[in-house]
């Protein structure tokens, strides 16, 4: 027998996936620590570019695997366990929205309450202002938008993959990614310095 031969082929990441979550499910709580490595990285990146938030994609991260390790028996395998932890993460997200929306709110009424800054302070203001300008266009996108964009974009899963993570048609998310682009391109035009503008 060849060498080459004798070595066993290397397990399809899938397989492994669901061999691995299978253990889990039958109680073997080192198989689920071999989930959370394998995919810790993956899911708290995805969070992250829903919230733009380091502490929110920590805390949706905690919640996305605290949910799994609940809810073994409630995956069908219907989609990747990765997948399935992106749609997790994805409901954690909006779970949180309204809360986060509440906060931007109340920052945006204290902002305008608030004495004229010093002319320091306004140069801080300009400076920051400049450095957030895609985040604070990502942040005005709506949560849908913004599932659509990370999970294609940044996670690269097809249209049809992302509509399986996020629950809805893959027109849907075309037609999310479609209208998110043109926002974001219209926001970042506003956001420009008027001298950068060109009409």
């Amino acid at each position: 027998m060849s060498i080459v031969a004798a070595i066993p082929m290397t397990q399809n990441p899938a397989e492994s996936d669901s061999t691995t979550l299978n253990l889990a499910r039958k109680g073997d709580t080192s198989a689920f620590d071999t989930l959370f490595h394998r995919h810790y990285l993956a899911i708290h990146a995805f969070a992250y570019r829903l919230t733009l938030c380091p502490a929110e994609a920590d805390d949706i991260t905690q919640e996305t695997f605290v949910h799994a390790a609940r809810s073994l028996s409630g995956y069908q395998g219907r989609s990747s366990v990765k997948n399935w932890l992106f749609a997790i993460a994805a409901n954690h997200s909006r779970d949180r929205h309204r809360q986060r929306a509440r906060r931007l709110r109340l920052s945006e009424q204290l902002a305008r309450l608030s004495s004229e800054p010093f002319a320091d302070e306004r140069d801080l203001a300009a400076a920051e202002a400049a450095h957030d300008a895609v985040r604070d266009a990502l942040l005005r996108l709506t949560p849908e938008q913004r599932e659509a964009v990370a999970l294609v974009y940044y996670e690269n899963l097809s249209h049809a993959d992302a509509a399986r993570v996020l629950g809805c048609a893959e027109t849907t998310v075309s037609w999310r990614v479609f209208r998110a682009k043109n926002r974001l391109k219209q926001l970042l035009r506003d956001a420009a310095p008027s001298s950068h503008r060109h009409d």
